[in-house]
């Protein structure tokens, strides 16, 4: 396999869109030892590689601010497809979980039981394909670089490894306060790390294990964030990245607290889970006018919005759909075996489930709004007349209470019927186009790398710019190039990357925009093992180049693998 760190190259014939918003102008692009070096028109080779961009746009290399990729480059370290849809920067360590630090056997497992719960990615893979061989960040950062990568990797450390590798065991337990000793602990992890090159933190508000209990990060009180958002100020660049408890009463507590901490340092912050929901417009222009009060306030904080509808094929055997529903429907996905069908058929649980169903107010399963959950694929004998119908079609011809007609189908489907929640939110393009508009939002959240047996989250990028510029024009191309690459930039301090000038580096992309297509995901079974993800196919781009290397050419990968684990402090 190829194995190259920077290149020679000539990107000739094409239209600059520069990634800072400016129009567009006829330039070539030359990158030498994988760095712009002239950009202009008509420069003549010297010699090296050349691409032909007639008729196409030469932008920036698409930055992905939101991914869960940490694992998935030991497997496949291409980040398939990722380069197929133009990203050649991705942000990882999100959402409070990262593979580090990882002092022992038993740390090792247990942020592999929440990295593969939280983010639904097969167990057996941290077991069979991620080498371990590091205890803390520096040592992942080595472990990535040894092997090379399709895409740049800049990595954020999560809380929750940071609380169990100094308080263990007691890391679970809400009540169990943090000595001084402790804490000093816990910063000194986190300074090595970012003096390493990490980026920030990450933390979590809203997440689970798969035995309902909250994540480490959870139990973490205002004294720590502050101790540990000294060490990301004191840093020459970092970020903080969080799950609010959206499923809370009040969640814009936690973020009141974290943009007034951030703010005093000087950190920029950015949430994960911020959607357009049409059902709920109020709530949306809630989280937008608290978003302007925090900024007025001094606090850098960033929304991230997705363009992509919200829709979650149901793992049976590890989801957090019903995580708000964790008497009821939670323990069925977390039992195995026979054990499903026990609990299913057990009136207990059926009395248990109705009124955690009717008392539950919010919930990523849409349980309030079931014409939303379709089938997609059945297993029992004369179930195919339903394959396309809506859980809404079977409660209005069996009768009976939403969760016990949800009950008896799963049952009469082995207990693993394929169930897809489509359009949860995000399914007003109008709505969503208005949003992605706002100067205090920033497209990310894209979530590439997880959820791999629900949907497969890659390909945002050729959403954006085939919906939202060509087809609908909600946006001119200078402006949505500057969403997907410069303002990245210039929200986290990607410092390099996101424009196209001389002296930065040669991560770029060329593409035509009546050539871009966005396609519904697909199954393919090229996991170790042969086991199955959803992937998304190539979106039509001409060419993905990280450090003036092509790594994908008409849609298919080079095989080359100049990407690294990027530096925050270089």
């Amino acid at each position: 396999m190829p194995f190259m760190t920077q290149g020679d190259l000539l990107v000739r014939g094409g239209t600059v869109v520069d990634g800072t918003g400016s129009r567009a102008l006829p330039a070539d692009v030359r990158v030498r030892d994988g760095r712009i070096v002239e950009v202009g028109p008509g420069l003549a080779p010297d010699g090296e590689a050349e691409i032909d961009a007639s008729g196409a746009v030469v932008a920036p290399g698409f930055i992905d601010t939101h991914a869960h990729m940490d694992p998935q480059v030991f497997w496949d370290r291409a980040l398939d497809p990722e380069p197929q849809h133009g990203v050649t920067t991705t942000l990882v360590g999100n959402c409070s979980l990262s593979l580090y630090p990882a002092a022992d056997a038993d740390a090792r497992a247990q942020i592999a039981d929440l990295f593969s719960y939280i983010e639904d990615v097969p167990r057996h893979l941290f077991d069979d394909s991620v080498p371990w061989t590091w205890t803390d960040y520096a040592g992942y950062r080595d472990a990535v670089n040894a092997g090379g990568t399709g895409v740049n990797v800049a990595a954020l450390v999560g809380h929750s490894p940071i609380r169990l590798a100094v308080l263990g065991d007691d890391a679970w337990d809400a009540d169990r306060a943090v000595s001084t000793h402790e804490l000093a602990a816990m910063t000194r992890v986190l300074a090595e790390a970012m003096a390493a090159g990490a980026w920030g933190l990450s933390t979590s508000f809203l997440d689970v294990d798969a035995h309902g209990r909250p994540v480490p990060s959870r139990n973490a009180g205002e004294a720590e964030f502050a101790a540990l958002l000294d060490v990301v100020g004191a840093a020459p660049r970092g970020l903080l990245e969080f799950v609010p408890a959206l499923l809370g009463p009040t969640p814009e507590l936690e973020m009141e607290m974290l943009a007034r901490l951030c703010a005093s340092r000087g950190v920029p912050l950015t949430w994960t889970g911020f959607t357009h929901t049409e059902t709920m417009p109020a709530r949306t222009e809630f989280w937008l006018e608290l978003t302007r009060r925090l900024r007025s306030e001094g606090a850098q904080i960033w929304p991230q919005l997705s363009p992509r509808t919200v829709d979650f094929r149901l793992n049976w055997d590890s989801s957090m759909m019903f995580m708000s529903m964790p008497q009821g429907w939670h323990r069925v996905v977390a039992a195995r075996g026979a054990d499903k069908a026990a609990l299913l058929s057990d009136p207990v649980w059926r009395d248990t489930a109705r009124a955690e169903w009717d008392a539950t107010e919010r919930a990523m399963f849409p349980h309030r709004r079931i014409g939303l959950v379709r089938f997609v694929e059945v297993k029992g004998v004369g179930q195919e007349r339903w394959l396309g119908s809506s859980l809404a079609d079977l409660v209005a011809e069996r009768g009976g209470h939403p969760s016990d007609v949800f009950a008896d189908f799963v049952l009469a489907n082995d207990c693993s019927p394929g169930i897809v929640a489509v359009g949860v939110s995000n399914s007003d393009v109008d709505g969503v186009a208005g949003v992605l508009a706002d100067p205090n939002v920033l497209w990310s959240s894209s979530d590439a790398g997880a959820h791999v047996q629900m949907l497969c989250a890659s390909g945002d990028p050729t959403l954006f710019l085939t919906r939202h510029v060509r087809d609908r024009s909600d946006f001119t191309l200078e402006h949505a190039i500057h969403q997907l690459t410069g303002r990245q930039r210039e929200a986290f301090g990607f410092d390099g990357r996101g424009r196209v000038a001389p002296g930065d580096h040669g991560d770029l992309v060329v593409f035509a925009l009546d050539e871009l297509h966005y396609d519904d995901d697909e199954f393919v079974h090229d996991l170790p093992g042969g086991g199955a993800r959803l992937r998304r196919p190539e979106g039509g781009f001409r060419a993905t180049i990280v450090s003036g290397v092509p790594v994908q050419e008409q849609g298919k990968l080079t095989g080359a693998l100049p990407g690294r684990v990027i530096a925050s402090n270089a």
